[in-house]
């Protein structure tokens, strides 16, 4: 079964995104055994809150990310690292990012809503799936 557990997330990247962050929620997803090959997660974000999600990973294997919201201002980015800058980038339109696991790197993904749906107060539910593929 998979489990998701708490992580911190570095100021920088916090203040990257938004000045004005209203809610942070954040876990960790992981593949536990061998044949947890998925894990799915469903959440909110509203107004400037972000939500992350730390990927444990295994060297080598490639890992399918797909997001699902109700909202076309949602965004996913798929980080690497330490780094700012995304992976890959999804939207409601765009929702599904492929991508080879490199050893010794962490990865995470983050889910927010435009600036302009944030300033406007709107909120998305979402959920996001990771998958093991070959």
């Amino acid at each position: 079964m998979t489990r998701f557990q708490p992580m911190l997330a570095t100021a920088a990247l916090l203040s990257l995104l938004t000045l004005h962050l209203s809610s942070i929620s954040m876990a960790q997803v992981a593949f536990t055994r061998p044949g947890d090959y998925t894990s799915s997660y469903s959440g909110q974000v509203t107004g400037n809150g972000v939500v992350q999600y730390g990927l444990e990973t295994r060297p080598f294997q490639r890992i399918i990310v797909t997001f699902n919201t109700n909202n076309p201002s949602s965004r996913m980015n798929v980080l690497k690292g330490g780094s700012a800058e995304s992976l890959c980038h999804g939207s409601a339109d765009s929702n599904t990012c492929t991508f080879l696991v490199e050893r010794g790197t962490s990865y995470r993904v983050m889910i927010y809503l435009t600036r302009e749906a944030a300033q406007r107060g709107e909120s998305a539910r979402f959920t996001l799936t990771t998958e093991e593929s070959t």
